[in-house]
């Protein structure tokens, strides 16, 4: 292929996957900044960083890359091929080659901190690849430079979490024109690259899906992550042209993308892709999907979008606040609750005292458009009648003996545009209620000694332990509120009620050994905790492992010694045959039984996944696969275990 040698002039592509407009923009505007062809710039470009540097300000796509990188170089003919990560300045940040003649002048030009863009080293397949956002490669005289004429040149764009592009990585040779093989893998490394920065997101949600079964788990499939709250944090490219959707905004629900409810995906979460399921999309119909859960954050990602900052209102998260929700009647209340609380119905929600109604309150605020207003959380139990009217609708100065200097802003006023929740409304007083129904339906207040009229906008969550609807029969609570604040009314079940239970206890004592030696549960100890009645439910199961955390911490195991008397005292009265279960044991072997049963508990809780349901237990799978083959003769097959379904009669 032949170029003219005038500056002026531009080239015209032939057979080449690039096209030829791409390969002319290039040139016009290497033109545009003053190169000329003959200028010797392609081996002096200049060193704009250090290595040090680049290691401070780009470790975390240094380190997503090189990994791809090296398989890759290895793949290709080392002494023939130069591969390098150049960031979106230009700036070359880590580079392999081998040690051949062939590839000696090319380290010279991917030096370390050495910047490569248009502006300074015209048409290269890097430069080119940065300003077009595409893959591009250039063969010979397709260089702007005559000194680069010498060489051929493959880059490929990557894209970050945000959907903006962040680097490209090239590979370049003296050889003639490159495979369609080169490129492609070129290309697929660069999708590798960018999968790999979405495990530095933390614990988030990973829905990888593709129209074929086959891709999943390649860099080809298409890749969702959504924060605990339902809100997709980010997509790559590819999930985008499989939802027909183009770029995949953030922020967008669960729900609006699948038909399928959060809570409901968020039980497929496996630790490798071997369980696919079909997920239906309503924008591109059915796909194969694989959900995962991303490793826990140890690092900031540079790359990704910075964490909203924390409301100075909004207390420091508790272990309860992370407790997981794998109990389906609790996911599916959870995914009803977050539709109708989107509209701005309120929610009523029942249940015992210690179930978690605040955190299932702060759940649906924060997977809410309000997420990043205020959440004002007031328990109408505990406040003093006298007090309590003043605490939601806040006081001029002087309207009462001790009123606040200068008055003081209410509750409900400093919900405003966020939520107000109201624990144990069924304690307010009868004379409050109707001030509250009126605020509620004109949506405005005034403050104690004062007549001029507020507006407020708050979504509304109230909770009580008691039955509002018989309550209200027996005129202790007014019949017209209770209507006005029960839009939906969800049920938490009990402690005891839960099927979760045994992965809650589990995910419970790792929020409270975080930092610490890591403390297993002995099998006896985790039936004594499954078999207990937890009066005072998620509460008292949290003050539980607290206490024997603590008295475990030199013994490495939390045994059933290290327990509260109350959970203690049932241990011993297990029957040696246990009803529905199929479990027949010698009298006495109480220990083998709850072996048994902790471990039946485990691989349930771990969903049938026996390497989890070993690492819960504190054991190793070869030894888990003993204990359960042990279970065989005489009880339920293994398949049962891990399946939760019956075994077969037997005719």
């Amino acid at each position: 292929m032949h170029r003219s040698s005038d500056p002026s002039a531009t080239p015209t592509s032939g057979k080449h996957l690039v096209d030829s407009q791409v390969v002319a923009r290039s040139w016009q505007r290497s033109q545009h900044y003053g190169l000329c062809q003959r200028d010797k710039l392609l081996f002096e470009a200049p060193l704009v960083a250090t290595g040090k540097q680049i290691a401070e300000r780009d470790r975390l796509l240094l380190d997503c890359a090189m990994p791809e990188m090296q398989q890759l170089h290895a793949a290709l003919a080392p002494q023939d091929w130069v591969l390098a990560c150049i960031d979106l300045e230009g700036v070359v940040l880590s580079s392999l080659s081998g040690r051949g003649a062939g590839t000696r002048e090319l380290s010279q030009v991917f030096r370390i901190g050495a910047q490569l863009s248009e502006q300074n080293v015209g048409t290269t397949a890097p430069g080119c690849a940065l300003a077009e956002r595409e893959s591009v490669f250039f063969v010979g005289e397709e260089h702007y430079l005559e000194e680069a004429r010498q060489f051929s040149c493959l880059a490929t764009p990557i894209f970050g979490l945000d959907g903006g592009i962040v680097g490209v990585l090239d590979a370049s040779s003296r050889q003639g024109a490159p495979s369609v093989y080169t490129l492609e893998s070129l290309v697929f490394a660069a999708r590798a690259i960018e999968n790999r920065l979405f495990a530095q997101l933390g614990e988030v949600l990973l829905v990888h899906l593709h129209h074929r079964l086959d891709i999943l788990g390649t860099p080809l499939e298409g890749l969702l992550a959504f924060d605990p709250a339902g809100k997709l944090r980010c997509a790559n490219r590819i999930a985008g042209q499989l939802l027909r959707m183009g770029e995949v905004r953030a922020g967008l629900d669960f729900a609006e993308l699948f038909d399928m409810p959060f809570a409901h995906a968020a039980c497929f979460r496996r630790h490798d892709l071997s369980a696919p399921l079909r997920l239906r999309s309503h924008h591109g119909g059915e796909l194969h999907a694989c959900i995962t859960q991303g490793p826990p954050q140890r690092t900031a990602p540079m790359l990704a979008e910075a964490p909203r900052p924390r409301r100075s209102a909004e207390p420091l998260p508790t272990p309860h606040s992370g407790a997981c929700l794998q109990d389906p009647a609790l996911q599916d209340a959870l995914a009803r609750a977050r539709k109708a609380f989107a509209r701005d119905i309120p929610v009523l929600i029942n249940g015992e005292t210690g179930t978690g109604k605040e955190v299932f309150a702060r759940l649906l605020h924060e997977s809410s458009a309000r997420a990043g207003e205020a959440f004002v959380a007031i328990n109408c139990s505990s406040i003093p009648a006298s007090l309590i009217e003043s605490e939601l609708f806040g006081h001029v100065e002087g309207a009462f003996t001790g009123s606040r200097k200068g008055g003081a802003i209410g509750k409900i006023e400093q919900a405003h545009k966020g939520t107000l929740f109201l624990d144990e409304i069924g304690d307010m007083p009868l004379e409050l209620q109707g001030r509250l129904l009126r605020v509620l339906q004109e949506r405005s207040l005034s403050r104690l000694g004062s007549n001029q009229l507020i507006k407020v906008d708050c979504a509304l969550i109230c909770a009580t332990h008691r039955d509002l609807q018989q309550l209200s029969a027996e005129q202790g609570f007014r019949e017209d509120l209770y209507y006005r604040i029960n839009g939906l009314r969800v049920s938490l079940p009990a402690l005891r009620e839960r099927r979760d239970l045994g992965a809650l206890i589990q995910h419970l004592l790792r929020a409270e050994t975080t930092g610490q030696q890591s403390l297993q549960l002995s099998p006896a100890a985790l039936q004594a905790l499954l078999d207990y009645h937890w009066p005072g439910n998620i509460r008292q199961l949290y003050q539980c492992l607290r206490l024997a955390a603590a008295l475990a911490e030199d013994d490495g195991e939390i045994g059933v010694q290290h327990l509260p008397d109350e959970v203690r005292a049932g241990c011993g009265e297990q029957a040696a045959t246990v009803a529905g279960e199929g479990l027949t044991l010698e009298a006495g072997s109480t220990l083998q039984l709850a072996e048994a049963r902790a471990i039946r508990a485990a691989v349930e809780a771990a969903g049938g996944n026996l390497s989890a349901a070993a690492r819960s237990l504190g054991i190793a799978r070869a030894t888990l696969y003993r204990k359960l083959k042990g279970m065989n003769r005489g009880s339920r097959p293994l398949a049962c275990v891990v399946s939760g379904t019956p075994p077969a009669r037997p005719e």
